[in-house]
């Protein structure tokens, strides 16, 4: 897998100065309005990873150079017929390379690319003498295939192949993929267990609760004109089968994406090739619940089978669903005085500068089925995890809820009364937990006068609050955990009245400027075995799932 591509002169980008995407994760979303260059880079990459696509593009970009991280097997093509080259061994040149990396250059004039430096040299690209420097990459490309779903897309009645066609012909439009579910269920040389069991538990995963489809087949029909033609049909449990063609297009859109991920790949083409996907505009026709659900589904199956997907949006779902994980990475394009550029989401500033970008409207945001007020990120970590520890399986964020930050201190200007002059947080979703710091230095010590009124605001309006039974949330952490994230013994527990930032000084400096990177590696530790006796933690996490099964429907 590449793990950068840069390029010049490529429709509006710039053939003067390399347009780059560094540090490639599993899932890369490239968010932009249309027309600004979400598409180009899909053909970049393309061209990038698959020498047919860039012999077939008809327009092609002047230079590309993927980035490519030096393993031991391109270490030991280089040392094919040689003990040793210029004093160093196999193993040596090895150990002196591992973590480098080497940029592969496709040019027009050059399809078959050559072997360059991507930043630094190492000693590796230093052997030229050799004369093996390129057999390293040789025919880097062949181990790779692209394939791409188009925005304009859809699933249609089909006659059997013409002559010269196959199954691998399924087009980024949607054509062939009748034909492709036909063979596999029909014909005794393939699995038809891969559509019946694999696909549809794959559609029914994203549909639901929506709609649960229990059989798939396809059938002859005879159109208008007496053409025979071979349709999909689905059968919804409770329900007559219907055919493919007259159901909606966000189906066919979650279908032909999982032909793509679980249908193509068992392909005599595709079997001993890596591919590489691209996806347009999957949010077409798709309900905002339903994005979310797909895009979840996408991001699991990239990380569990180690495949690279490049994913096109002008929707704030695509943001929201992946701005936060670890294995994604979200691109922006925009146009300045005609040029495209690209930029990498790094920040909560950048992200909103894209909803501005896109015109999104905070309104529009609001989709959540409820809101779980904290005072701030590292709260949603720590509730994040309880609330997976407890109710496994059960609830997405982001689909099933969603985190909103009220600031501490201005906790004092939120209010769930109807009629106030301060922040109303029931408009901004009349479903709403609200989580808070006692504070308390002792048992005896009393609540704050706004944390008092916000629990008697919410109680009136049958909304839970949540006053933690420590002094912070991070006195619900166990001793154990901080042990073992931090390699060390701890004395004690920590107080349940303490201050956690002085308990923790000593073993974990600058706590307070660190307290999210802190609640990720922490929350790595804990089970339900570590964290359910502590403070009566369970029993809160408990009765915040019963709420968020409430606002659901669950």
């Amino acid at each position: 897998m590449y793990t950068g591509i840069r390029f010049k002169g490529y429709k509006a980008f710039t053939a003067e100065n390399y347009t780059e995407l560094d540090n490639l994760p599993r899932v890369s979303v490239i968010i932009g309005k249309n027309n600004c260059g979400k598409s180009s880079i899909l053909d970049v990459v393309g061209m990038t990873y698959d020498s047919h696509f860039f012999e077939y593009n008809s327009q092609k970009a002047n230079e590309i150079v993927a980035k490519v991280p030096v393993t031991e097997e391109m270490c030991g093509r280089l040392f094919s017929g040689y003990a040793t080259i210029n004093g160093e061994t196999r193993d040596s040149m090895w150990q002196i390379s591992k973590g480098h990396f080497v940029g592969y250059k496709v040019k027009s004039e050059n399809r078959q690319g050559e072997m360059v430096p991507w930043d630094a040299r190492i000693p590796i690209l230093d052997n030229r003498n050799s004369g093996n420097i390129e057999y390293m990459l040789q025919d880097e490309r062949k181990n790779y295939a692209f394939r791409r779903i188009s925005a304009e897309r859809n699933i249609l009645p089909e006659e059997v192949y013409e002559i010269g066609k196959t199954l691998e012909d399924l087009s980024c439009t949607g054509e062939g993929a009748t034909n492709l579910i036909r063979v596999f269920l029909n014909d005794s040389s393939y699995d038809e267990s891969i559509i019946e069991k694999d696909l549809l538990s794959a559609v029914n995963k994203i549909m639901s609760p929506e709609a649960e489809f229990e059989e798939i087949r396809v059938q002859q029909i005879t159109d208008s004109y007496g053409n025979v033609r071979w349709e999909v049909f689905l059968k919804e449990n409770g329900m007559d089968k219907c055919p493919l063609s007259q159901m909606g297009s966000g189906l066919k859109t979650i279908i032909l994406v999982l032909l793509n991920l679980m249908v193509i790949p068992k392909l005599k083409e595709f079997k001993n090739k890596k591919i590489i996907y691209g996806f347009e505009e999957l949010e077409n026709n798709l309900h905002p619940a339903m994005q979310r659900k797909l895009f979840e589904f996408i991001y699991e199956f990239a990380v569990k089978h180690d495949i690279q997907m490049f994913i096109t949006s002008h929707s704030h779902v695509a943001i929201n669903a992946f701005y936060d994980r670890d294995e994604a990475g979200i691109f922006h394009v925009y146009k300045q005085n005609g040029k495209a550029y690209v930029k990498r989401i790094e920040s909560y500033l950048d992200k909103t500068e894209i909803l501005d970008d896109l015109d999104v409207k905070a309104s529009d945001l609001l989709q959540s089925n409820g809101i779980i007020w904290v005072e701030g990120p590292s709260d949603r970590v720590y509730i994040q995890k309880w609330i997976e520890l407890f109710c496994p399986g059960k609830f997405q964020e982001g689909v099933h809820y969603q985190f909103l930050y009220y600031g501490g201190r201005l906790l004092s200007q939120y209010s769930a009364q109807e009629t106030t002059d301060l922040i109303n947080v029931i408009k901004t979703n009349r479903n709403a937990v609200i989580v808070m710091d006692s504070d308390k230095r002792s048992k005896r010590a009393h609540l704050n006068g706004t944390k008092r009124r916000i629990i008697d605001e919410f109680t009136q309006l049958h909304m839970m609050s949540w006053v933690t039974k420590g002094k912070e949330i991070e006195n619900y952490i166990p001793k154990s955990v901080i042990e073992a994230m931090l390699d060390t013994h701890l004395p004690m527990q920590c107080g349940q009245y303490e201050l956690f930032p002085e308990y923790i000084d000593s073993y974990y400096t600058n706590f307070t400027g660190k307290k999210v990177a802190f609640a990720r590696a922490a929350t790595k530790y804990m089970t339900c075995e570590n964290m359910g006796n502590m403070l009566g933690l369970k029993k809160q996490i408990m009765k915040l799932c019963d709420r968020i099964k409430r606002w659901n429907g669950i």
